[in-house]
Parts: C-alpha cells; sequence; structure tokens
C-alpha cells in the first residue's frame, strides 16, 4: 500500500513538472497564433504584449496556472519549495503589473491603475526575477545528484548539460531584453520584435528544461 502510494506521489510531480513544461512551450506560440488570426497579422514587441489584445485572457490564464503550479510545486529539499513559491509570486507581479503600451500617451493599467511606463519597468523587474529564478532551477536543482548513491550515470550528465545549458539561455535572453530596453529600444532594432524572440527563447529553454525533469524528453535507457 505504502508503496503504491509513493508510485502515485511520483506520478503527480512528474505530471506536474510536465505540465509546466508544456504550458511555457506553448504560452508564447498561443498567444502569437491566436494574435495574428485575430489581429490582421500584427504581432506585438512581446509576448507580455498580447496584455493587450485579443488575446489578453488567454495569456493571464496560462500564466497565471504556471505561477499556481510553480507555487505547488515542491521538491527534495526546502530550496525547492522556496524558489518554486517565489517563482510563482514573480508571475503574478507580471500580470500585476503589466508591459507598458508604449503609446506615446499615459495610460492607467494593471490592478493599482498606475501610469503605463511606471508599470512596465516594475513588469520588467518582475520579468527578470522570474527567469532569475527559473534559471536557478535549471542550473543548481535539477543537476543535484539523486537520493542513490555512486558516480551520475551516463544520461544523467547528459540531461545536467541541457539544463545548465537552458538555464544559461534565460539568464543570457533576459539580460539581451534588459540591454534592448535601455540602450536599443528607439532604435532600427526593434523593427525585428527582439523583446518578443527573446521571451520565446526563454520560454522554450524553460519548458524545455521542466519537461526533461518530468521525463519526458531524455529519460534513463
Amino acid at each position: 500500500m505504502t508503496s503504491d502510494r509513493n508510485r502515485s506521489l511520483i506520478i503527480s510531480y512528474l505530471a506536474l513538472r510536465r505540465m509546466i513544461g508544456f504550458l511555457a512551450v506553448a504560452l508564447p506560440i498561443v498567444v502569437v497564433a491566436g494574435g495574428i488570426t485575430q489581429e490582421g497579422f500584427k504581432i506585438q514587441g512581446s509576448i507580455s504584449g498580447y496584455y493587450y489584445t485579443n488575446m489578453r485572457d488567454v495569456y493571464v490564464g496560462m500564466l497565471s496556472v504556471v505561477a499556481l503550479f510553480l507555487a505547488s510545486y515542491r521538491g527534495y529539499d526546502p530550496i525547492d519549495d522556496v524558489v518554486g513559491n517565489m517563482s510563482g509570486l514573480f508571475a503574478l507581479g507580471m500580470l500585476i503589473f503589466p508591459t507598458s503600451k508604449f503609446s506615446g500617451k499615459v495610460e492607467r493599467v494593471g490592478v493599482f491603475l498606475i501610469n503605463d511606463d511606471i508599470s512596465g519597468y516594475f513588469h520588467l523587474a518582475f520579468a527578470t526575477l522570474f527567469f532569475l529564478s527559473l534559471s536557478f532551477f535549471s542550473l543548481f536543482l535539477f543537476t543535484r545528484r539523486g537520493p542513490r548513491p555512486g558516480p551520475l550515470g551516463r544520461d544523467k550528465k547528459r540531461r545536467n548539460v541541457l539544463y545548465r545549458s537552458c538555464g544559461s539561455v534565460m539568464i543570457l535572453a533576459i539580460v539581451g531584453v534588459i540591454v534592448y530596453t535601455f540602450g536599443y529600444h528607439d532604435t532600427a532594432v526593434a523593427r525585428m520584435n527582439p523583446v518578443l524572440l527573446l521571451e520565446s527563447v526563454a520560454l522554450f529553454a524553460f519548458g524545455i528544461s521542466w519537461l526533461v525533469k518530468g521525463n519526458t524528453l531524455f529519460r534513463d535507457r
């Protein structure tokens, strides 16, 4: 009976990791595809920009579920719980403080109805903390040795390389967003929608990392 219960708990944790991974990968695809379909092929400058489009409910809903799952996540040690809770709070912060509308005039947005340019700075801060906490998962928590003694297996070593790669990609992507926001926002670079691309890359890295942790990809042979 105890063995069956432990097995069901393990399956539940794996399912939670998989759901987090699938949602992270799907978020940029769904909102961009939906926006193109219903907004006359208009692409927003960032994923967060879809907050102000017909895809607002989808964007808010999917990110809220990700936040809930992260806050509900429980790992092997207390540090897993802490980082999961913080990640969930940072994701909610991104929703409470939407990105700037960049409309050229002051507009009040979000739960607290503050100026959108001020809200945009809060949004960037929460997004930075969100991806930093997720990269911490990939770089330091997912790469830990399991409870069984002995050297790391070949498959575990391969997964660790992937975890570290995903964590590094997330950090580089958010650094790129910050550099663009404060240095190149009003230049020709904006035509390439760099924030949208960098956010999508970061979310794909986030999702892949969690799909691997959920035994969806690169399982032990």
